[in-house]
């Protein structure tokens, strides 16, 4: 209940602080996770598995050019390798909270920017795919469970056009190994493509259709 109560509380937060201090936008996109996988201390050859995110995005001015990103952002991470002609896909849901320090400068009349900074996850849900068997897993402490916490570094660029609408190209990688079970490292590594649109425009653009 806690968890589902997290994103309601980081919005109403965000939202409290001072018109004008920041700008919160609606984010999705698409996602391509591949994690890293050990298995008896043996790296495995790993597979990009396709996935989506959403959430909200809010950006703060520090001193131009430089600004403060942060929000929270439903994902999906987790791996896929290939064994004796079948895939296996782990698939693992996160609701992630990234802090990210944000460079832009002026291009033509838009803007480009890159960005730096850390992240961290917590778990929703996991599951193992082979074939037809399907297995979920729990999140624990206890030998075959995974960790429900995870965290790493986020590296991404992207072009800001008009009504500050963004698009942004973005890297995590994470640092924790987030499984429990025996012999076994997984460590998230997920390549995103999202878009970000002012919250302000949605509701303009939203209103203007009744």
């Amino acid at each position: 209940m806690k968890r589902k109560l997290l994103p309601l509380i980081i919005l109403s937060v965000f939202l409290t602080l001072p018109a004008g201090s920041q700008t919160v936008g609606v984010r999705g996109g698409l996602t391509l996770a591949k994690g890293s996988y050990k298995y008896s201390m043996v790296k495995q050859q790993t597979h990009f598995m396709p996935g989506f995110c959403t959430g909200l995005a809010v950006e703060f001015p520090l001193s131009e050019p430089l600004y403060l990103n942060s929000g929270f952002l439903f994902i999906k991470k987790g791996t896929k390798r290939h064994i004796s002609d079948v895939d296996e896909k782990i698939p693992v849901r996160y609701l992630e909270i990234p802090v990210n320090i944000v460079y832009k400068f002026d291009f033509i009349t838009w803007q480009l920017f890159g960005n730096a900074g850390l992240y961290t996850g917590i778990g929703l849900s996991a599951k193992s795919k082979r074939g037809d068997d399907v297995e979920k897993i729990e999140f624990g402490t206890d030998l075959g469970q995974f960790r429900r916490m995870d965290y790493g570094i986020n590296l991404g660029a992207g072009i800001e056009i008009d009504n500050n609408v963004q698009f942004i190209v973005n890297y995590g990688y994470g640092f924790r190994d987030i499984s429990r079970r025996y012999d076994e490292r997984i460590k998230n590594r997920v390549l995103s493509f999202t878009v970000v649109y002012p919250l302000e425009e949605l509701v303009y653009f939203i209103q203007s259709l009744y």
